[in-house]
């Protein structure tokens, strides 16, 4: 289930993300926790590229409402 106001707000950084080969989804689980996953979308995207999830996420959270207290982002080739 994607959540429209975190797509809304996280619209500027997905571009950013897409012009370097990768997608951002959202989707909220059972028990609440936003989960935002950076996808390898092309051949050409280089997980290289991408910088430290620690700082990706500080950068993340300030464009995702307050409401969404618990947030966890997964990069390609997380297990």
């Amino acid at each position: 289930m994607a959540v429209q106001a975190v797509d809304e707000s996280l619209s500027q950084l997905r571009a950013t993300l897409e012009a370097d080969g990768y997608r951002l989804t959202s989707t909220l689980a059972d028990d609440g926790e936003l989960v935002l996953e950076v996808v390898g979308a092309t051949p050409e995207a280089c997980l290289d590229c991408l910088v430290p999830k620690a700082a990706m996420l500080r950068i993340l959270r300030t464009a995702i409402p307050a409401e969404y207290e618990r947030v966890s982002l997964r990069y390609p080739n997380d297990v």
